[in-house]
């Protein structure tokens, strides 16, 4: 698919797609016979997954090393484990950390419903 198609596939402007191929995100995207960019289905389904880590805060060096590695026949594995590892993490932290916000925020919530049920 071209990159109006790609666009509209992951959500992800043209120029965000240009910007990710020139920076390393995702691997070089084939070109047809009019030297337009075409977009494959594992491409997408990359996109989809590079979106994924940046949507949920991993920095876009982490994603950029990632990338790299992905393609890397020698000692990938380790790494690729090792990065998603950590992200997990981050994200568990965030997780328990957001858990304890909205506990905060439905007792306000119980608070000012109790408030207003008092004066009706």
């Amino acid at each position: 698919m071209r990159i109006k198609e790609a666009s509209k596939a992951t959500g992800l402007t043209n120029h965000t797609l240009r910007y990710y191929e020139k920076s390393g995100l995702i691997a070089p995207v084939p070109r047809d016979e009019s030297g337009h960019r075409f977009y494959r289905k594992h491409d997408i389904s990359w996109l989809h997954f590079v979106k994924c880590l940046k949507s949920t805060g991993m920095p876009l060096k982490d994603i950029q090393e990632y990338a790299a590695k992905v393609g890397d026949a020698n000692n990938q594995g380790e790494f690729l484990l090792q990065i998603m590892q950590q992200h997990k993490i981050r994200l568990e932290s965030q997780l328990t950390e957001t858990k304890e916000f909205l506990t905060h925020i439905d007792w306000k919530i119980n608070h000012y419903q109790e408030l207003l049920a008092e004066h009706q």
